[in-house]
């Protein structure tokens, strides 16, 4: 059963990478790309993209921290200056060109605009890396408002990103719907705090297992989100 608003909604807040496009098939890519390099200057097969992307998964270094192509090419014992150099330069360009928009993202929120709501971005990325993103899609003028890592100094599930928006929108938890991706980064903390939650599930790359109180909402696509928000006003 969904909760019921005090007031009607707001403002909808969004989570970007995996949310808006699909972050990770961008990010294998990249990493096919710098391993295609580093074949290249060897003559050699060094590995899977699939290898180089679990270095990332390790939680040593940052998501998108460079020192994980440096640890897998110490590791392979392929690390020279130049060379790494170059796979970070790939990467980042492979990763950014090769963000596509999930179906129905630009539509819909278009139609959110016309429901009059503030839309919000809030990301672990830093602000150069969230606006590049945004922009490479078209996406950096149709928000509000962006709040990144370095604007909180904290990453989400810390609720220190989801109260600066709430604060910088002049909006109640209420009044305010979370879109993202993941359970333990999106969803929790934003119930925690009161506010509404749509659990974007065709964007969640994790294996979770899903219960019914984690969220309020399932969404199978992003232009579910519309009826989402029209159930919840009309529950006020």
């Amino acid at each position: 059963m969904y909760k019921k608003l005090a007031l009607p909604l707001k403002a909808v807040l969004f989570d970007m990478d995996n949310t808006l496009f699909d972050f990770i098939a961008a990010k294998l890519v990249a990493c096919r790309e710098v391993l295609a390099c580093l074949e290249a200057e060897g003559g050699e097969k060094v590995g899977s993209s699939a290898e180089l992307f679990n270095y990332f998964l390790r939680g040593v270094h940052g998501f998108e921290d460079y020192e994980n192509i440096l640890d897998y090419m110490q590791d392979s014992r392929l690390f020279t200056v130049q060379g790494y150099r170059q796979c970070c330069e790939i990467y980042e360009r492979e990763k950014l060109e090769n963000i596509e928009l999930y179906p129905g993202v630009r539509d819909t929120l278009e139609e959110l605009k016309k429901l009059d709501l503030k839309l919000a971005i809030i990301t672990d990325a830093d602000r150069a890396h969230a606006r590049a993103r945004l922009a490479r899609v078209g996406l950096l003028s149709s928000f509000d408002l962006l709040v990144a890592f370095d604007m909180t100094g904290a990453k989400k599930p810390d609720p220190a990103p989801f109260l600066f928006a709430l604060r910088a929108l002049g909006v109640r938890p209420e009044e305010t719907l979370v879109v993202g991706d993941s359970i333990r980064r999106d969803m929790t903390p934003a119930r925690q705090l009161g506010l509404n939650t749509a659990y974007a599930a065709y964007g969640d790359w994790r294996a979770q297992e899903e219960t019914g109180t984690c969220f309020d909402f399932r969404l199978e696509n992003f232009p579910d989100l519309v009826d989402c928000v029209r159930t919840l006003n009309r529950q006020r």
